[in-house]
């Protein structure tokens, strides 16, 4: 009696041994570490060195393809908004740290609002790299991909312009700034962006 249950158990356990075995999870897939199938996004735009690339999505009503358009469009420039934004940032911050003080701030607060004025008009004026639409799915919806690339030269410039015109004689001079070196360290702070 006892070398039956004893039997039975053994063989219950080799059983459950067997089952757990023949499991295959994603995680033990040597050739696929994140667990599961990975996709390319449609209009997939990376950075590079001489530009900034996004990619907006935006799902939604397929009865409404050119408002899905536009979002997927603003999506895609707010990503890159926000890369040109903190590379600014940190060259304004930079700047405070060097020339501080109540004139300081003046003269910093000038450099900021003429920098976000021309990240906006960039960006504002981006042109779409391409343009995909899902399948409509079951409830009616499909999903918008826009691809952007902007030039950060150009936008180097024109933060460059844009400071160099908001800025008195006095200012500039008491900074020491100028326009071409000011441009030139934007864009080397652009490049450092994305090594980081």
């Amino acid at each position: 009696m006892k070398k039956g249950i004893l039997f039975v158990a053994l063989a219950a356990t080799v059983m459950f041994a067997a089952c757990g075995s023949n499991k295959k999870t994603a995680s033990t897939n040597p050739r696929n570490p994140f667990g599961g199938e990975t996709f390319t996004a449609p209009c997939q735009e990376l950075d590079s060195d001489s530009e900034f690339g996004a990619t907006g999505i935006y799902k939604g009503s397929a009865n409404q393809l050119g408002d899905l358009q536009l979002y997927a469009l603003q999506n895609a420039q707010q990503m890159v908004r926000r890369k040109l934004q903190h590379v600014y940032k940190g060259m304004v911050s930079d700047f405070n740290t060097s020339y501080g003080g109540n004139a300081g701030n003046d003269i910093m607060n000038k450099m900021t609002s003429a920098g976000d004025q021309a990240i906006n008009a960039v960006i504002n004026d981006t042109r779409a790299t391409c343009i995909q639409f899902s399948e409509v799915d079951d409830k009616g919806n499909s999903t918008c991909f826009v691809g952007i690339r902007i030039s950060k030269q150009a936008i180097a410039k024109e933060v460059a312009n844009r400071v160099n015109n908001v800025l008195s004689e006095d200012e500039k001079m008491r900074i020491r700034f100028e326009e071409k070196k000011y441009r030139e360290e934007y864009e080397q702070r652009m490049r450092n962006f994305n090594e980081q």
